[in-house]
């Protein structure tokens, strides 16, 4: 009797061990994942006919706050995954890249043939005034829009975005109808690159030296956006596809043009004076890169020392929605002891104003009048593009 107690004891240890073996293996098993690799901005292009890209000024790339979904792309859109990360410091680092783990079903992984999926990504919602979760639908991420309405005007013109906002510039990238790849239990899907949904606009002023003893103030009275150029609502996510545009604006007033300049109990603070250079000439664009002519933009806003003075200066930048017209506007100046004068200023090309673009308008004033230069430059990284001089 001994002998089988004995076997049956050993018997049931051996049960547990295996029982015990069993269960380890199955925490052990990773859960089914999907990679989604985000990457940064690109830097932004500065709009001259889309001359190159430039580095971005300040915390113009920086994200505070990712939110990822994936949706089913057939009819019913229903969630595959969410995640918003506790921490986007890869992303904000030298790298500009992330990758993300998603979790999905089981159901989703043990799936013979996997679903297309829809791929959306914010950063920086709140800059905007939008609030998202995980349980916001593929609708209202299509619908989202940074906009003008009664209570507030997004990167609009009734209160002009001149400082970056503390939650950062809103971004996002999209992705229809991609395939999931990879094998169980690690997925993936293409990179999703966040573009800023943005674009933004500054004036730089000069003047030529005058002869000795003939030093008399040019100032500049107004700096204005005609009517009608930047949009009531733009779509957060841009279209995809072939024939997609880098916009997706609706809705235009035709409300009065916008003063760029201070105004202070309804006046205009004017210019008395605008800053001075031996040639001028040199800041007009040539032929070089878009960050070889953005650095020696500020080269010349910059004081080199106490006893020179800087030979540009500049309004702005001013933050704005993207626009697909071609923006034009006024600039109003005088001469001391003579009668104002007026410049008008325009964008080369229509749609130079889509998101993350930005715009130099130079003017520089010498013996024939003031003359706008405008220069836009791509993507907030290198093209080319054709370079015309605007004379009035």
């Amino acid at each position: 009797m001994k002998v089988l107690r004995d076997i049956g004891l050993m018997f049931f240890v051996l049960l547990l061990t295996a029982c015990s073996s069993e269960s380890d293996s199955t925490d052990t098993k990773q859960p089914p994942v999907i990679n989604v690799y985000v990457y940064a901005p690109d830097k932004p292009m500065i709009t001259r006919g889309d001359v190159g890209e430039v580095s971005p000024i300040g915390d113009e790339s920086k994200i505070n706050n990712l939110q990822i979904w994936v949706f089913n792309h057939d009819e019913t859109g229903n969630l595959v995954s969410y995640y918003s990360p506790e921490s986007v410091d890869n992303l904000n680092g030298s790298a500009g890249v992330a990758n993300y783990q998603l979790s999905v079903s089981e159901a989703f992984a043990q799936a013979e043939s996997k679903p297309l999926v829809d791929v959306y990504v914010v950063a920086n919602a709140a800059s905007c005034g939008m609030t998202f979760s995980e349980t916001t639908t593929r609708a209202e991420l299509e619908a989202a829009m940074i906009k003008k309405s009664a209570d507030s005007d997004y990167f609009g013109l009734i209160s002009l975005t001149k400082d970056l906002p503390a939650a950062g510039l809103p971004m996002s990238g999209v992705l229809r109808g991609v395939e999931v790849g990879g094998s169980s239990p690690v997925y993936k899907l293409q990179n999703v690159k966040l573009t800023r949904a943005v674009s933004k606009i500054r004036f730089v002023f000069c003047r030529e030296t005058p002869v000795e003893g003939a030093d008399i103030k040019v100032g500049i009275n107004s700096v204005m956006l005609n009517a009608g150029m930047i949009p009531n609502n733009e779509y957060l996510f841009l279209e995809t596809g072939e024939n997609a545009q880098p916009y997706r604006v609706t809705g235009f007033d035709t409300d009065d043009a916008t003063e760029f300049l201070p105004i202070v109990d309804n006046q205009i603070q004017t210019w008395e004076d605008i800053p001075k250079s031996a040639d001028p000439l040199k800041y007009v664009y040539q032929t070089q890169s878009a960050q070889d002519y953005e650095d020696l933009i500020e080269q010349g806003l910059t004081v080199v020392s106490p006893a020179t003075e800087a030979e540009l200066k500049q309004l702005g930048p001013f933050y704005l929605r993207e626009s697909d017209k071609q923006l034009t506007g006024v600039i109003k100046y005088q001469k001391e002891g003579e009668s104002e004068k007026t410049v008008n200023f325009e964008m080369k090309t229509a749609g130079d104003f889509s998101r993350n673009h930005t715009w130099i308008v130079y003017a520089y004033y010498s013996k024939s009048g003031l003359v706008a230069v405008t220069v836009v430059l791509q993507n907030w990284t290198e093209s080319s593009g054709s370079h015309e001089v605007y004379n009035w």
